[in-house]
């Protein structure tokens, strides 16, 4: 993308038998857009649900939040959480960062990366789930900080959150603006981006029940692409299909399956880590199952498909691509030609595959660019109800509407001034984005673990008797792995920079979130202390 063309300058050139470290504001910022999807659809799913048993006489309605019973509260089959669940992972953010992951690590290193954050994901499921099953049924799983950290660390995660989803909306907008130019490169991207937001607002409005059964089509058809794209690879890599037989050859290179060592994993860690997140969605959705088998098989059934869907995928693709593979000079990877898809059916001589990826991409993008401007609304929206926003910002009374039009109109009018700013200055403002969407996965993940360290050691949180408690069997050895993970992940992004050279723009981008996090942990504190921030 712009940023990418913009920041290759910082990179350096590559060695006969060591890649370039590539700027990691382009490859990283090519596939954090699309992370956060699974828990756009979880709680795009939930709260029609919710919407629809208060329509039928179920619910009761406080100050505009709708509260559901417990008898009555929305049940999702598993096969639907999974399918909401492993949908995202294996959309645009694996299949654009997939083939990264073997640059960075080699092929071994690509495919420990992607065990390691698949045990991880496992972790933090397990942490939200017991977490979850002590909070009130009112409070969403974002606000969870303001009753278990404390109000100040809370309400900035919360905000911190609500910022992740205009970030992601206008993520989107660009990226489908530039996914379009692989068609029509003559036209500017501005004019499809504006459409694209237009559009997508449209439908927010119209009806956005309809996101749900897109997207689960959608996801069938993408888990088909992967399921072709295992087969045609392992055939080329067979010799069946293609110009010649590659075997193991990409595993016998001087430098060995794992590139770099422990370095080189962290490296592929770091993108398949921000694949996967996100799933933990699931988690909540679980907890609404009344079966307490269901509620344990869950995050299993979840990290399994996605191990059969990824695991195969990424060592067949570490089968034909190689780590020093010209691919990878390529000035941009946010459309088909970035695919690591692409490339295993381009291999195999199966040429129309890259229209059918970028088609695949372009849906997705306008997909996600809907459900970001949806859950922004309702995060501000349930931001007020709990008087954490403006008064003015509250879910609307009218039962027969869910969205706030002033929650819906600030979203826009936000959104739509950061895409000015990355429009204006494309290197900067992308870059901006970026470091906005990448650390605040890293410090959700983070916040679940210590949130699992203070609900199990605390005995404010203790509820003898509920039938509905989940306890994690993991604990403390599961939150406490995913802490060291997400550390090493922070240091891995720390000592890319140092390895490239020093530049600003990757400097903020991968400082830029944290800071933002503190920031609002300050303007937290100063409100509490006003009175300003009461929930």
């Amino acid at each position: 993308m712009a940023s990418e063309r913009a920041s290759q300058s910082s990179g350096a050139s590559t060695p006969t038998h060591e890649p370039a470290m590539p700027p990691i504001a382009a490859h990283h910022g090519a596939h954090i857009a699309h992370q956060a999807k699974r828990q756009a659809l979880h709680w795009f799913t939930l709260r029609r649900s919710t919407s629809s048993l208060e329509q039928m006489g179920v619910g009761e309605k406080k100050r505009g939040l709708v509260l559901v019973s417990q008898k009555h509260t929305p049940v999702f089959p598993v096969w639907r959480i999974v399918l909401v669940t492993v949908g995202g992972s294996i959309n645009s953010s694996f299949l654009i960062a997939g083939g990264i992951t073997i640059m960075f690590g080699g092929p071994g290193g690509a495919l420990i990366s992607y065990i390691l954050s698949i045990i991880v994901l496992y972790t933090v499921m397990t942490s939200l789930m017991e977490v979850g099953s002590r909070m009130p049924a009112s409070v969403p799983y974002y606000m969870y900080g303001t009753r278990v950290l404390g109000q100040t660390v809370g309400v900035a995660l919360a905000w911190s959150y609500w910022l992740v989803w205009i970030a992601l909306l206008v993520y989107e907008m660009v990226a489908g603006g530039f996914i379009i130019q692989f068609w029509l490169p003559s036209v500017d991207r501005a004019v499809w981006c504006l459409l694209l937001f237009l559009s997508c607002v449209t439908i927010v409005i119209v009806d956005s029940r309809l996101y749900s059964p897109i997207e689960s089509t959608l996801t069938l058809f993408t888990i088909a692409a992967l399921v072709a794209g295992i087969i045609v690879g392992s055939l080329t890599a067979a010799g069946k299909l293609g110009d010649h037989k590659r075997g193991f050859e990409t595993w016998q290179t001087d430098d060995g399956p794992v590139l770099n060592g422990i370095v080189g994993v962290i490296g592929a860690s770091i993108f398949a880590n921000f694949s996967v997140q996100g799933a933990e969605a699931g988690a909540i959705m679980a907890l609404k199952s009344p079966s307490r088998y269901s509620r344990r098989m869950t995050p299993i059934v979840i990290c399994s498909v996605l191990a059969v869907l990824l695991l195969p995928s990424i060592f067949v693709t570490g089968l034909i691509l190689s780590y020093s593979d010209p691919w990878f000079d390529k000035d941009t990877f946010d459309s088909a030609d970035g695919s690591s898809l692409t490339y295993v059916f381009e291999a195999a001589k199966i040429m129309p595959a890259a229209h059918v990826i970028n088609t695949i991409l372009l849906i997705s993008a306008i997909l996600d660019c809907c459900v970001s401007l949806y859950i922004a609304t309702t995060i501000i929206q349930d931001l007020a109800d709990h008087k954490l926003a403006p008064s003015i910002l509250q879910s609307p009374k009218d039962r027969d509407h869910a969205l706030s039009p002033y929650s819906l109109g600030l979203c826009c009018m936000v959104g739509l001034g950061v895409w000015a700013l990355t429009y204006i200055r494309e290197t900067g403002g992308f870059v901006l984005l970026g470091g906005v969407i990448g650390i605040s996965g890293v410090i959700m993940w983070s916040s679940i673990s210590i949130m699992h360290f203070v609900v199990r050691w605390s005995k404010r949180f203790r509820h003898k008797g509920d039938e509905n408690e989940y306890r994690s069997w993991l604990f403390p050895v599961g939150p406490l792995v995913c802490l060291v993970f997400e550390l090493g992940v922070l240091t891995g992004l720390f000592y890319i920079l140092a390895w490239v050279g020093f530049d600003i723009n990757i400097f903020l981008f991968e400082t830029l979130g944290l800071f933002i996090f503190i920031a609002l942990i300050i303007i937290a504190a100063v409100a509490q202390h006003f009175g300003y921030c009461q929930c």
